[in-house]
């Protein structure tokens, strides 16, 4: 395998060069504007409709949210990321555009920045989550964090989920696909803005508590952009993925010691 000059593994048909700011063609703008919403809008779509399907074959073989909710939620959690994955890989098959999520053997450069980014990245949103505590703001709660609340063993059954489709799923929507075609078509500042803000809003929709919905978008919003900085350094998708993976490792195993007393 080849490496660039950083030390990180080449792809055959990379982006020549990766500006931090540029101005693209009508249909480099166009196309990243609606193939992002599109990807999203449809990965969230086709998500609901796996859903629903796994929901309801459960239901036939006599488990409900009520009679087995650790076993329907992380089946529910497991086929919305999966679908999440079928629709990236789906999309780099039908658009042949392999070179927007290049992934290799991390360089001891990248497995630095996977570390120094873990920790940027728990103190930003740790000191922003303070900051807004400050003003009387708490962030609401994921649906998946309340769902263990009753049943604190979803939370560890969460971690092996997160690691394997979670963080894969989300990176590759979010800042391989998303955050790579606004990078071409304005640059890679540009880029990293428009994939985080997006990667804030959809968390909306699985917020659920008397909390502020726009406190949790923010601090979403906050870790795409560190996630995303620590992808265009290093130009290698699992340095990101590995940087999300760690850090939804560490707020479920927390979150199981706080509920078992451990803490």
């Amino acid at each position: 395998m080849t490496t660039d000059s950083a030390g990180e593994p080449a792809v055959v048909d990379a982006e020549p060069e990766r500006p931090l700011f540029r101005f693209g063609s009508h249909e480099e703008r166009t196309r990243a504007i609606t193939h992002s919403l599109l990807l999203v809008a449809g990965a969230f779509m086709v998500g609901i409709v796996l859903v629903g399907l796994s929901r309801g074959l459960l239901s036939g073989a006599g488990l409900t949210e009520e009679s087995a909710p650790v076993a329907v939620n992380l089946t529910s959690t497991s086929v919305h990321f999966a679908s999440f994955l079928l629709v990236c890989v789906g999309y780099v098959v039908w658009q042949d555009c392999r070179s927007l999520v290049p992934a290799g053997v991390p360089s001891p450069r990248s497995v630095a920045v996977v570390l120094v980014g873990f920790v940027v990245l728990v103190g930003s949103l740790s000191a922003l989550e303070f900051l807004f505590s400050q003003f009387g703001l708490e962030p609401a709660d994921n649906a998946a964090v309340e769902a263990g609340q009753d049943s604190p063993e979803l939370y560890l059954f969460m971690i092996p989920i997160v690691v394997l489709l979670n963080a894969p799923a989300e990176e590759l929507l979010f800042r391989g696909l998303v955050q790579g075609r606004f990078r071409r078509a304005y640059g890679i500042v540009p880029g990293v803005l428009a994939a985080s803000a997006v990667f804030g809003l959809v968390h909306y929709v699985a917020l659920v508590g008397s909390g502020s919905q726009l406190v949790y978008v923010a601090i979403a919003a906050a870790a795409g952009l560190v996630l995303g900085a620590a992808y265009e350094l290093t130009r290698n998708l699992l340095v990101p993925i590995a940087m999300h993976a760690l850090w939804n490792v560490s707020v479920y195993a927390l979150l199981y010691l706080d509920a078992t007393g451990g803490l």
